[in-house]
């Protein structure tokens, strides 16, 4: 049987896509995406694109829903793509999420592994995010913020969003609010003309910190600052815990957000905020974990295994500004930390001093891929935290040359998380523990840790 655009199919609901979306199979072995459907239940759905081995289908009506189904809490869930399991009940995101890295792993490792524990739960479910960076769009004669929708570039327009950090929320409202009003155009990705592209705000949790940036098409010209200046005193106004307000400069062409050079217009263009023990400082284009309270669980994990691995020196690789770099340090070893964003290094270095651990860290600063190569001094144990794309075949092959008995990978993608620990296994690693934390409450994001030991000659 041939599904087409329009048809109306019973489905039986197997498992969750990667993307959030509901699996299940036509009678002729058609895989089928219902988005918002779950496992285990039935439903009514029309098909809305079909392709050649897959197709999607729009849910009509849940005919037997899973006990673990929710209520969604934002207004503007289903229109908005930031959240994709506000449907669930959190335990069965929990579930659901521990079944994905399985998946990945069955699918794509493709070898014995471990089983999983269940999926340790985020300290919040909601208001845990510490940045939103939100693409803008037209409003009238000026612009306004809001979120891409579902497998699109169109944007919904947001004055509000759950699960954000309460005060980068209130400023969401506040900036949806003024951005409008000031005349100045947004950004229009087809044409690469426009100049507002995005609005990013980050929060300091522990330490309230906020700090707002203007991602412009290009340098501010004079009138554009004036304008964006005249803002300030409405800002610190209506934004308890203001300290900084930045304009991004990216004139470049496609999905990356922000450019590599920031002026300040308010503050001194940082946030603080404290993980544990230790403060840290970072600017508008560094790194930092969405939900640092589960941040601060995963390192504490990380650096605890590290430790009870009785190892002395280590490679760490994508420091970012060194959250986790201190962890491992905190416990007598000496890291060598390797990031490759500029700012990212700078704020290393003054992070280390400010929390009195340079003595125990090496910061190198350039790509992974140049000084994977050219290390030479026994590494015990590897920590790595790669963006989601994973590892590069040249990293991976580096770490297979430096052979360290032990690697702790850290990943949210557990399908390049899955593909790399494939080449580890193939130069002779042994998948060990595969720990699973909700770093993502309402998304079908998930954060794993894995630990590879070398396989003993």
């Amino acid at each position: 049987m041939t599904y087409l655009v329009g048809d109306v199919l019973r489905l039986r609901v197997t498992a969750t896509s990667s993307d959030g979306s509901g699996i299940a199979r036509g009678n002729d072995g058609m895989v089928l995406f219902p988005p918002g459907a779950l496992p285990g239940e039935e439903v009514s759905a029309r098909v809305t694109v079909r392709k050649r081995e897959y197709a999607i289908a729009e849910v009509a009506e849940i005919l037997l829903p899973n006990p673990g189904r929710g209520i969604p809490f934002c207004r503007f869930y289903g229109e908005c793509g930031g959240c994709q399991l506000q449907h669930c009940g959190y335990p069965l995101q929990l579930e659901l999420k521990k079944a994905m890295v399985t998946d990945a792993f069955k699918r794509i490792y493709k070898r014995p592994f471990p089983d999983i524990h269940p999926c340790l739960a985020s300290p919040l479910e909601r208001e845990y995010r510490n940045k939103a960076a939100m693409p803008v769009r037209k409003a009238g004669t000026g612009a306004a913020p809001g979120f891409f929708a579902r497998r699109s570039h169109s944007v919904v327009p947001v004055d509000s969003c759950p699960v954000l950090a309460p005060s980068i929320d209130a400023a969401l409202s506040l900036v949806a609010r003024e951005l409008p009003r000031l005349g100045i155009t947004s950004y229009d990705e087809r044409v690469g003309r426009g100049r507002i592209r995005h609005v990013v705000l980050r929060q300091g949790v522990r330490t309230g910190d906020v700090l707002l940036s203007l991602v412009l098409n290009g340098s501010p010209a004079e009138e554009e600052r004036r304008k964006l200046s005249g803002l300030i005193p409405i800002l610190r106004e209506g934004i308890p815990g203001l300290r900084s307000v930045t304009v991004n400069q990216n004139s470049t062409r496609g999905n990356v957000i922000l450019g590599q050079k920031s002026s300040i217009l308010f503050g001194d263009g940082l946030i603080e905020e404290r993980l544990g023990p230790f403060s840290f400082l970072y600017d508008t284009t560094s790194f930092f974990q969405i939900n640092p309270m589960q941040a601060e669980n995963i390192y504490e994990h990380v650096a605890c295994a590290v430790a009870e691995e009785g190892a002395s020196n280590v490679l760490e690789l994508y420091s970012g500004i060194g959250t986790m770099t201190a962890f491992l340090a905190s416990k007598g070893v000496h890291v060598t930390a390797v990031e490759e964003w500029l700012p990212a290094v700078d704020h290393m270095r003054r992070n280390m001093e400010r929390n009195a651990l340079e003595e125990r860290v090496t910061v190198l600063s350039g790509p992974v891929e140049k000084h994977i190569g050219s290390l030479r001094k026994p590494v015990d144990v590897v920590v790595l935290d790669p963006p989601r794309t994973g590892c590069s075949k040249s990293v991976l092959q580096g770490l297979l040359d430096l052979a360290p008995r032990t690697i702790m990978y850290v990943s949210c993608n557990p399908a390049t998380l899955a593909r790399d620990c494939t080449m580890l296994s193939d130069g002779g690693y042994r998948v060990g523990r595969i720990t699973c934390f909700d770093m993502f409450p309402q998304t079908s994001h998930v954060e794993c840790v894995v630990l590879i030991t070398r396989v003993k000659d």
